[in-house]
């Protein structure tokens, strides 16, 4: 019995020492993505192990741990090493083998978003941010116009009057190259939470164990997801794809962007609000339009892909229309008659 629950917790500390001897340089004392990707690699193990038996679990941990001692000492012996493993598997193991480390790789890229997130908040909480010229992506809106102001003598009313006459223009395409299912993003989405939300500071054990199970679900979830389309898209599913984003990030996102501007404007002394007829920021579309030699997008696909556009921002501003009206239907405001 105690050799069987210790089990697990020696194949966490060797996935663990394996991901910290990649980047060793890299762990900081706020860091916790070797911690954030040792949890999910530990955790997709498991699953694995479930659905495939240990043996497999086993053959996939090793050849891990030789592809990172191969990173770390660039020994040409353990490239043969792994490369002999790999060519001895059977065609349907291959498959789950280079299933099982896209999936490892999909993990190390949401481990890798969540400590992004988590370093920035806590640099904004120190007001520590790097060079900008060194990693722009360390800077906020409010030391950027600070430093218009102070280090390049910009007079605030010059800074608020070009906010106002410039445009940042987002152009969607469908890529070929973006092949990741939505309901695969969306899995991706909820893996990102539940690891954001397992680390807080305030957690309580039930929440944690909670999140844990949630995380696990999600993680086997998304393993047995195909990842590859089976059908080739249409224009209008190019479309729903990339109106997904509005869904999930940007109908939200840009409103707290926006107020992050007026708030940073203020704080640099300016009181007045950016006019909502100012488009800082405006979103445009190659999707279902972009003839350039591809015979399935003509003039009626196109006008389809403009209706299920428009239908699908008409949907968006009508639920939000609701909450307000919800929220103010005990408030002494004048009724609204809606007419769509």
């Amino acid at each position: 019995m105690s050799s069987s629950s210790a089990a697990p917790m020696e194949r966490h500390h060797s996935i663990d020492a394996q991901l910290r001897l990649l980047a060793p340089g890299k762990v900081s004392e706020d860091d916790k993505l070797v911690e954030y990707d040792a949890l999910l690699v530990d955790r997709f193990l498991d699953i694995l192990q479930d659905l495939h038996g240990p043996h497999l679990r086993e053959f996939v941990q090793d050849c891990y741990e030789v592809a990172a001692e191969y990173e770390g000492d660039r020994d040409a012996a353990r490239l043969d090493e792994l490369g002999g493993r790999l060519t001895g598997l059977a065609p349907a193991d291959s498959i789950v083998m280079a299933s099982s480390f896209s999936h490892m790789l999909n993990l190390a890229n949401l481990a890798e978003e969540v400590q992004i997130a988590n370093r920035r908040r806590n640099k904004l909480k120190r007001g520590d941010f790097a060079d900008e010229a060194s990693a722009t992506t360390e800077s906020d809106i409010e030391e950027t116009l600070k430093r218009l102001v102070s280090d390049l003598g910009k007079t605030r009313e010059e800074v608020f009057d070009a906010l106002k006459n410039q445009t940042v223009d987002l152009v969607f395409t469908a890529h070929p190259t973006q092949s990741i299912r939505r309901s695969l993003l969306q899995k991706h989405g909820r893996i990102r939470n539940c690891l954001r939300q397992l680390y807080a500071k305030d957690i309580t054990a039930d929440d944690k164990q909670e999140l844990d199970e949630a995380l696990q679900r999600e993680i086997q979830a998304a393993f047995r997801t195909d990842e590859i389309r089976r059908t080739q898209p249409t224009p209008q599913d190019e479309m729903r794809a990339g109106m997904s984003y509005f869904h999930e990030t940007i109908w939200k996102g840009v409103p707290k962007f926006l107020r992050r501007v007026d708030t940073a404007l203020k704080n640099i002394g300016i009181d007045e609000r950016l006019p909502y007829n100012a488009p800082l920021i405006q979103f445009s579309s190659w999707m279902g339009g972009d003839r350039d030699g591809n015979p399935r997008v003509t003039p009626e696909v196109t006008r389809d892909v403009c209706l299920l556009a428009r239908m699908m921002a008409a949907n968006l501003h009508f639920s939000q229309i609701e909450e307000l009206m919800f929220e103010s239907s005990g408030s002494k405001f004048p009724q609204l008659n809606l007419t769509v």
